[in-house]
């Protein structure tokens, strides 16, 4: 899997949970410091999504890459390990992924 494809994964991902109603294009540009207009375009396809606004939007939404490749492929399942919290303010914990059997 090249990078243009991790970019895309990420593009689907934020399209979806758009459609679904979990974020906003406006909300996301907020709180990532980008314009709305960018965001409309790069979810269009009209712009390109640079590897480091990609990075700015996970970072923001608490992404990681073996979450987009789960998300997309169904291969991955996520499960939390012991001794795995996380300091986050969220209070959520961290996960290790594992393969389906």
């Amino acid at each position: 899997m090249l990078i243009r494809d991790l970019l895309c994964l990420l593009r689907d991902h934020l399209r979806l949970r758009i459609r679904n109603g979990e974020i906003t294009e406006r909300g996301l540009a907020r709180k990532t410091g980008l314009s709305q207009s960018h965001i409309h375009n790069v979810l269009k396809g009209a712009r390109i999504l640079t590897p480091e606004v990609a990075d700015r939007i996970m970072r923001h939404m608490k992404l990681s890459i073996l979450e987009l490749l789960a998300d997309h492929r169904g291969e991955i399942r996520l499960r939390k390990g012991p001794g795995m919290e996380s300091s986050q303010p969220s209070g959520r914990t961290t996960s290790r992924y594992v393969s389906k059997t």
